[in-house]
C-alpha cells in the first residue's frame, strides 16, 4: 500500500507560452524518474498556474522495489588454474564485486561456462529517495529560457520563492542543493503552499494532504487543475456573449488555443465586459480580431448569425477589483490606443499602391549575403514559374500571368506600415490592399494562401496559385539558409527550416502534385550557387539529405513503422523518397500488408532472400547474371520456376497496368495513386507461395552457366516487382504472436 505525494513549486509568474510545455516535462521526467528508482505508483498527474507547478502521484510506493542482478564474469577455465585455484581473474571478479570467490557461482552459457555473480539490492525507504528526485525536478526540468537566480549559478524558469513536499500526511523536508554549483539559492521544502496573490485571506496556509490543498487554494481564489480554469474561462465567455447577443468571432479551433493562453495567465478568471468605439469597425476584422487576441489576450466578438464583428469585447483578469468598472476602462484604454495605430497605418497604406509597395523591398535586406526581399521575390517567382511548368503544362498564359503575379506581389505588404505595427498580419494585409487595388481575385487570393500552413495544424492553400508560390518561396529559403550552412540543430532552428520544408512536403502530397524533390532543389539552388563557399554537389547532397528527413519525420508523425517509412524511402536504389506523393501511397499499401504480422512477416522473410540473390550477384560482378536480360522460357526446367515465370509475368503485366498511369502524370488524385498501389502491393504479395516453392526446389546458383544466369534473371524480375514499392531488407522482423 503506497502514499499520496504531493509536490508544488511556487514561483515569480511564468510565461503563459512556456506552461503547457513545463507541465509536459515534469510529467514525463517523473514518470522516468519513479521508473528508474524502481518506484511503483497507481497514477501520476501535474497540475499548475503561473506561480506554480504541481506534482501530484497516488499511491507512490513506500519502498524501491528490490533488485537481484545476474552479473556474468570470466569463463571458467580463465578463472582457475589446473590445481583448481582462483586466478588473477577470478580474484579480480570478486573484488570488484565485493565478495570472496567462495560466494561466485558458475552458470553455463552459450559461450560456454562462467563465474558468476548473484546481486542483490535491497530498496530504499521512498521518503529518502524522494529528496533526490525532487531535488532533480527543480534543477533539471527544461525550459525554453532559464533565468540565473541570485549569485549562484543555478537557473530555473523563473525565480523559486517556496517549495511543498508531503508524502501522506508527512512533509519531506529538504533544500535543494545542485552539486557543483555554490549555495543554492531554491528555499527549503515544507508543508507551507501560498494562495493568491491579492485575493486570499492569508498568504500563506498548511495543508496536510491534497485533498486539503485543493480546498485551501480553491478557498482563496486558485484553481490549480487548468482543465478547471479553461472551463470557467468558456463558460464565462459565452454568458458574457450572450448578453450582447455575440458569439466569439474566432473558428473554434482558434477560440481554444486562446482559452489556453488566457487559463495560464490567470489563477482564477475574472471575466471583463468591454466595448470600443463603432468607428474602428471599418477596419479590416482580421485587424480587430489580432489586436484584441494576439496583443491583448481578450476575446472578440461577432452576432450571432455569424455576421459582422460587434464593438464589444471579453477580457479575463487575475483579480475582482472592488470597481470592476476600473479594470474595464483599464482593458479598453489599452485597446482603443492599439485600434487607433492600426486605423493610422491602414490609411496611411491605402495612398501606396501594392506595386510601390513591392519596389520598397529592393532596400529591405533579406540576408547580408543572400540579397535583398525584392531579390529573394523575383528569384522565386522564377521558382513558382518553373513549377507551373512541370505540373500545369496544360494551363495557358491567364494561368501563368496569375502565377508570376502573385509572387511578384506576394511580399509587398512586408513594407506596410500595418504589417510593421502587426506582422502576424503578413499576407492577410497584402490580400486588402490587392483587393482594394482591384487586383485579380485569385492572385489576391494567393498572397495570403502563400503563407499557408503557418504552423502544425494549419489550413493549406486552397487554390493551386498559393500553393505553388508558397512551395517556391520556401524552397528559395531552404536552399539560401542550407546553402549558407544554417541546418537546424537539436531544438535551434531559427529560420524555421523545419516548419518550412513540412508545408513544402504537405502541399505536395495534399494536392496530389508529381514533383522530384531533388529537382526542385537544384532549380532553387541554381541562382544562388555563386553565393555559397562550398561546392554546388555537397549544398545539393546537404538540402537532399535535409528534405529526405523531414520526410521521413512528416510520415512518422502519421503514426506509421519506423522500419516501414525507411523501406519505403530506400526503395528504387535509394531514391524512393524523390516523389512525396508517390512515397506516401507505397506506405499507405505496405502498412495494409503489415497490419497482418501472420502473413506480412514470412512475406519479409521471402522478399529480403530474393533481393539479397540479386544485391549480392551484382556486387560479385555477375551483372550479365542478375538479371539485365529477359527470361528466357527453353531454359525454364523444374515446374516450380516454370509456376514462378508464369505467375512474375502476369503480375509484370497487371501491375504496369495499375501503375503506369500515376508513374507519368504531373498530378493525381491523392487516394487513386494510394488505391492503385494498395492493389498492386496486393498482386505482388500474392507471389509469395510461388517464390517459395521455387527455392524449395530449386538451386538458383546451379552450375550450368546459362541455367544460372535464366534464374537469376527470374529473380531479378520477381525482385523489380517489389524493389520499386520499399527496400524490404530495412523492415525489422517482429514476432507474429
Amino acid at each position: 500500500m503506497g502514499k499520496e505525494l504531493l509536490f508544488e513549486i511556487g514561483t515569480e509568474e511564468i510565461p503563459s507560452v512556456y506552461m503547457p510545455g513545463l507541465l509536459a516535462a515534469l510529467k514525463e521526467k517523473a514518470e522516468a524518474a519513479f521508473k528508474e528508482a524502481r518506484l511503483g505508483y497507481k497514477g501520476l498527474s501535474t497540475l499548475g498556474t503561473p506561480r506554480r507547478l504541481v506534482l501530484h502521484v497516488e499511491d507512490l510506493a513506500e519502498r524501491q522495489e528490490p533488485l537481484s542482478q545476474e552479473i556474468l564474469g570470466p569463463p571458467v577455465s580463465a578463472a582457475f588454474d589446473k590445481d583448481g585455484k582462483p586466478t588473477k581473474a577470478a580474484l579480480g571478479f570478486a573484488k570488484t564485486n565485493g565478495v570472496e570467490v567462495s560466494a561466485l557461482r558458475r552458470k553455463q552459457t552459450e559461450k560456454g561456462e562462467r563465474l558468476m555473480f548473484y546481486k542483490e539490492e535491497k530498496g530504499l525507504p521512498s521518503d529518502e529517495m524522494l529528496k533526490i528526485i525532487l531535488t532533480l525536478f527543480i534543477v533539471r526540468l527544461p525550459s525554453p529560457k532559464s533565468m540565473r537566480i541570485g549569485e549562484s549559478k543555478a537557473t530555473f524558469v523563473r525565480p523559486v520563492r517556496w517549495t511543498l513536499a508531503l508524502y501522506g500526511e508527512s512533509a519531506i523536508t529538504f533544500r535543494p542543493l545542485p552539486a557543483g554549483i555554490g549555495t543554492t539559492p531554491f528555499p527549503g521544502s515544507g508543508s507551507t503552499t501560498r494562495a493568491h496573490r491579492f485575493m486570499a485571506s492569508d498568504a500563506t496556509f498548511q495543508v496536510k494532504d491534497f485533498k486539503e490543498y485543493l480546498k485551501v487554494l480553491r478557498e482563496n481564489f486558485v484553481e490549480p487543475d487548468p482543465e478547471r480554469r479553461k472551463q470557467i474561462i468558456r463558460e464565462d465567455l459565452q454568458a458574457e456573449a450572450g448578453r450582447v447577443g455575440g458569439q466569439p468571432a474566432a473558428s473554434p479551433g482558434a477560440v481554444e488555443r486562446l482559452v489556453e493562453k488566457v487559463a495560464f495567465l490567470v489563477e482564477w478568471p475574472f471575466p471583463v465586459a468591454c466595448r470600443f468605439e463603432e468607428r474602428f469597425l471599418d477596419l479590416p476584422e482580421e485587424v480587430i480580431i489580432s489586436t484584441l487576441e494576439v496583443n491583448q489576450r481578450c476575446f472578440a466578438l461577432r452576432g450571432k448569425d455569424g455576421g459582422r464583428l460587434l464593438p464589444d469585447f471579453v477580457g479575463f483578469s487575475n483579480t475582482k477589483a472592488r470597481d470592476m468598472s476600473v479594470v474595464r476602462k483599464g482593458y479598453e484604454r489599452v485597446v482603443r490606443a492599439r485600434l487607433e495605430d492600426a486605423e493610422f497605418y491602414w490609411k496611411l497604406d491605402l495612398k501606396t499602391s501594392l506595386d510601390e509597395m513591392a519596389q520598397r523591398l529592393r532596400g529591405v535586406v533579406y540576408h547580408p549575403r543572400l540579397g535583398t526581399s525584392f531579390e529573394k521575390a523575383e528569384r522565386f517567382r522564377l521558382l513558382a514559374g518553373w513549377l507551373r511548368e512541370r505540373l500545369f503544362p496544360e494551363r495557358g498564359r491567364d494561368f501563368t500571368v496569375q502565377v508570376g503575379e502573385a509572387a511578384r506581389l506576394a511580399k509587398a505588404d512586408l513594407t506596410s506600415g500595418m504589417v510593421g505595427e502587426f506582422p502576424e498580419l503578413q499576407g492577410k494585409m497584402g490580400e486588402y490592399y490587392a483587393i482594394r487595388a482591384k487586383v485579380d481575385p485569385e492572385v489576391a487570393k494567393a498572397i495570403f494562401e502563400h503563407y499557408l500552413p503557418r504552423g502544425e495544424g494549419d489550413a493549406l492553400p486552397a487554390g493551386h496559385i498559393g500553393a505553388l508560390v508558397g512551395m517556391a518561396d520556401r524552397m528559395d529559403t531552404l536552399a539560401g539558409m542550407i546553402g549558407l550552412g544554417y541546418l537546424p540543430s537539436g531544438s535551434e532552428d531559427p529560420y524555421a527550416l523545419r516548419r518550412g520544408a513540412n508545408a513544402i512536403l504537405q502541399i505536395a502530397m495534399a494536392k496530389g502534385y508529381r514533383l522530384s524533390l531533388p529537382e526542385f532543389a537544384a532549380q532553387a539552388l541554381e541562382p544562388l550557387y555563386a553565393k555559397f563557399k562550398d561546392k554546388q554537389g555537397d549544398v545539393l547532397a546537404r538540402l537532399s539529405d535535409f528534405l529526405r528527413d523531414r520526410l521521413k519525420a512528416v510520415l512518422s508523425r502519421e503514426g506509421a513503422r519506423g522500419d516501414l517509412v525507411e523501406a519505403v524511402l530506400s526503395a528504387s536504389e535509394g531514391k524512393g523518397w524523390h516523389d512525396p506523393v508517390d512515397a506516401r501511397a507505397r506506405l499507405k499499401a505496405l502498412e495494409r500488408l503489415a497490419a497482418s504480422a501472420e502473413t506480412f512477416e514470412p512475406l519479409t522473410t521471402t522478399f529480403k532472400r530474393v533481393s539479397n540473390i540479386v544485391r549480392q550477384a551484382r556486387a560479385e560482378g555477375k551483372a550479365g547474371e542478375a538479371g539485365l536480360g529477359p527470361v528466357e522460357p527453353g531454359l525454364l526446367a523444374e515446374p516450380s520456376e516454370k509456376g514462378l515465370a508464369e505467375a512474375a509475368g502476369k503480375a509484370v503485366r497487371e501491375v504496369e497496368g495499375l501503375l503506369a498511369p500515376h508513374r507519368s502524370a504531373r498530378r493525381s488524385e491523392v487516394s487513386s495513386v494510394e488505391a492503385a498501389y494498395a492493389s498492386a502491393t496486393a498482386r505482388v504479395a500474392g507471389l509469395r507461395p510461388a517464390v517459395d516453392r521455387f527455392f524449395d526446389d530449386v538451386l538458383v546458383m546451379a552450375e550450368d552457366a546459362a541455367v544460372r544466369r535464366n534464374r537469376l534473371a527470374l529473380m531479378a524480375q520477381v525482385a523489380g516487382l517489389f524493389s520499386p514499392v520499399a527496400d524490404f531488407a530495412k523492415i525489422q522482423a517482429r514476432p507474429t504472436s
